[in-house]
């Protein structure tokens, strides 16, 4: 419905506009706290209540929280269907390589914005122990949020309280008695995510021509075509073929 659409879409194209216009720490988060602080205040305004805007669907379904210890208790070997292990591995392989890849590209991006090499075996060691402890742990596999990363380096902070709090507040939401994210409306999500791809797209299909050469900026606007039709995984392999048959 455009009525739960339009929110989020304004509100992730205003806070890209301001991120972009006052490059300040207290950008990003101020806008984030104003969408929910605008949001309740409607809801107010309007007279409705929480359990309204769910019925709506402004706000997501609330799931009844469990106890913490719960989350291991699904890691039970002696359930594992270990016949059904061989015809995993290419898909193993693949998710390896996929993440690898992702990450090489996660080093990149930052790098870009550094201006300055990083050690990509060091970056990816780093990776591949964290994984090996979410793995370990009943998580899942990951790389970098080198979005996060840029846009705190845009916002100019330059110490790692920043890591230690985001990690610090994670470790509060899955702490919590109750499910945080069933009082969180969904525009608050989607302008995060409108915000984000509207400044991705901006920075890596129309500010990168300044940075590369023509057949490269083509091979970049093809990958990205091929991505979108073939999805993540063959479209990357799609471009990497085409970089070598045009460079």
């Amino acid at each position: 419905r455009l009525t739960l659409l339009l929110p989020g879409v304004l509100s992730g194209a205003g806070t890209y506009f301001l991120v972009r216009r006052m490059r300040h720490m207290a950008v990003l988060p101020s806008c984030m706290g104003a969408i929910l602080a605008c949001f309740y205040l409607a809801l107010r305004a309007a007279g409705a209540s929480v359990d309204d805007a769910r019925a709506y669907g402004w706000i997501g379904e609330a799931d009844r929280a469990g106890p913490l210890m719960d989350t291991w208790r699904y890691i039970d070997f002696g359930k594992v269907v270990w016949s059904a292990l061989p015809g995993q591995v290419f898909t193993v392989l693949s998710m390896t390589l996929v993440v690898a890849l992702s990450s090489c590209l996660d080093v990149a991006a930052i790098e870009l914005e550094l201006g300055k090499k990083l050690d990509y075996d060091h970056e990816l060691r780093t990776v591949g122990v964290s994984n090996i402890i979410s793995g370990v742990t009943g998580g899942y596999s990951g790389s970098y949020i080198f979005s996060q990363t840029i846009f705190t380096l845009r916002s100019g902070v330059r110490s790692r309280v920043a890591g230690y709090t985001v990690a610090a507040l994670e470790g509060l939401i899955v702490a919590l008695p109750f499910p945080i994210i069933a009082y969180i409306p969904r525009l608050f999500f989607g302008s995060l995510l409108v915000m984000i791809c509207t400044d991705l797209m901006v920075e890596w299909l129309v500010e990168v021509r300044r940075k590369v050469t023509g057949p490269q900026y083509c091979v970049a606007l093809a990958t990205f075509g091929l991505i979108m039709g073939a999805g993540v995984e063959w479209g990357i392999l799609a471009g990497l073929a085409l970089h070598q048959a045009v460079m």
